[in-house]
């Protein structure tokens, strides 16, 4: 008896029409790959977790509180990532031909007066107000790239709904503010730097802390309940945004709320994160952008890599000795300022299109890249 395949049902169509009905139901577009973005981007955060183990490990060996457990912890974060990640940047200010040209100014003469400004502050007598600007400062700059990145797997997974961009901005903004102000407010004494150096922060009241972490419970809950009803209504739940905003909100939560560390160790283990997640953008910046280049991506990490250990170990004597060190890292010092302020011009995709395209489009190199090639 013959049996017909015309009614025998096709597995594979079957296959294909769930794997779109997920796709539907979830977006899960992301910067690089998922295993790219899932290492740099997002999972790079339980390296918080690692200096924390490395700074326990020292206290077992009776080096803390203030003695030799934090110099350790902090030289190998100063050392290791985040000088390095500080240096990357050059290859966008100064190795990129259009950004350079762009910005001229800025990146030469603007670079200098940062310098000049530093050693005129610190032989003035205001090196712990410096630090207390830094630390400020550079929190602020954390948040910001954070928030580049919310905004970047909302643009990719297409994510433009309004109400899901008021209720994702005021749930990012909400949490990490509510962390920023946990960790900078009710200080009554000056905090110890390392040692005998300290520095006075200006005085917040805490009450500030519990009105925002208010505003964060009240933006988590809508947020959840939107998820809901995104998923009820057969609409895309944006997934790699999900996973990020736990990532980056977990991690300052656990930071700032759940530890009390000294101030050099809490800043490593609030920056670190921050740090691979630059190196990882930069990396595939680099590799885009300089694709002409034969192991581009290398080259740049093993010199900053070098600047790294280098300033990292000047910055290390200065914290110790407080004698020519410190004056060696002045111009260090201002360098991760000038990252700090630069960084909010060099990657700003709405006033650069191409840049933006370079970067998110899979396929897209730069033109004078590819004339380059060309001529060779």
């Amino acid at each position: 008896m013959k049996v017909s395949i015309k009614n025998k049902p096709n597995l594979n169509q079957k296959k294909e029409k769930k794997q779109t009905a997920l796709s539907d139901r979830f977006s899960m577009n992301w910067i690089v790959s998922r295993q790219y973005d899932g290492f740099f981007f997002i999972g790079s955060c339980i390296f918080t977790l690692g200096f924390l183990g490395v700074f326990l490990w020292a206290e077992t060996l009776n080096l803390a509180p203030h003695g030799d457990s934090v110099i350790l912890t902090y030289f190998v974060f100063t050392a290791i990532f985040d000088h390095p990640h500080i240096f990357q940047t050059f290859s966008r200010t100064h190795a990129d031909k259009e950004e350079f040209e762009e910005r001229k100014n800025m990146h030469t003469w603007g670079l200098a007066a940062f310098i000049v400004a530093g050693f005129v502050l610190t032989f003035m007598g205001f090196e712990k107000e410096l630090i207390v600007f830094a630390a400020f400062f550079g929190s602020w700059h954390i948040i910001r790239q954070h928030s580049g990145f919310l905004k970047a797997y909302k643009g990719i997974n297409k994510d433009f709904d309004k109400i899901d961009d008021y209720l994702d901005t005021g749930l990012f903004y909400s949490g990490m503010f509510a962390c920023f102000f946990r960790d900078y407010s009710d200080i009554k004494s000056p905090v110890v730097i390392y040692k005998e150096l300290t520095a006075n922060f200006p005085y917040l009241p805490p009450q500030i802390t519990e009105i925002i972490w208010s505003i964060f419970i009240f933006f988590l809950i809508a947020f959840s309940l939107r998820q809901v009803w995104r998923f009820y209504k057969k609409k895309p739940i944006n997934i790699p945004k999900i996973i990020f905003l736990v990532a980056a909100l977990s991690t300052h939560y656990f930071v700032f709320f759940l530890t009390a560390l000294p101030f050099l160790v809490a800043e490593s283990l609030e920056t670190v994160y921050h740090n691979i997640q630059y190196q990882g953008f930069v990396m595939h910046y680099q590799r885009k952008r300089f694709s002409h280049i034969k192991h581009v991506v290398l080259k740049w990490f093993a010199v900053a890599m070098i600047y790294g250990l280098v300033v990292g170990t000047i910055e290390i004597i200065g914290l110790m000795t407080n004698g020519w060190a410190k004056w060696l890292f002045v111009p260090f010092t201002m360098v991760v300022i000038y990252h700090y302020y630069i960084d909010g011009l060099i990657w700003k995709f709405g006033k650069n299109p191409e840049l933006r395209k370079l970067l998110f489009d899979k396929d897209a190199v730069v033109s004078s890249d590819l004339d380059e090639n060309n001529n060779k």
